[in-house]
């Protein structure tokens, strides 16, 4: 009986020595846990509220693509109506005189390019020797 009660007195002892720094450690670890779980808390909400504000800046891009192509398509809509309604002489000058520049513009290139093919200068020509060639409308 002696040996277990002194088996008992050797462990009494170690126990009082150690075990006042395990529970220190213990109680330490356990703070520490308890201090990552309040910052992934505040980490979740803070990721959440971004997530949340995100998808409400998507929203209103998308509202707003939404207005513009709305509005765009009424513009669009109300200026073909609009020409539509414009009486053929109000237009018809008007595509006259572009039809007779572009003309004049394509007689201009192609004596140009015939120039530069037979290698005469194109400076030299006057345009009263070579007048424009127009396609009467």
């Amino acid at each position: 009986m002696s040996r277990t009660a002194i088996a008992v007195a050797k462990l009494a002892d170690t126990a009082r020595e150690e075990l006042p720094s395990t529970m220190a450690a213990i109680r330490l670890s356990g703070m520490e846990i308890s201090d990552l779980t309040l910052e992934l808390s505040d980490l979740s909400h803070e990721i959440s509220d971004g997530v949340n504000k995100s998808a409400q800046a998507v929203q209103a891009a998308e509202a707003g693509v939404r207005q513009i192509g709305s509005l765009a398509r009424h513009k669009t809509l109300s200026m073909i109506e609009e020409r539509a309604n414009l009486p053929e002489i109000s237009i018809q000058p008007v595509v006259v005189g572009v039809a007779k520049k572009t003309s004049q513009a394509v007689g201009h290139a192609g004596r140009t390019f015939m120039n530069m093919i037979s290698g005469s200068d194109s400076s030299l020509v006057d345009e009263t020797t070579h007048p424009t060639e127009t396609l009467d409308i």
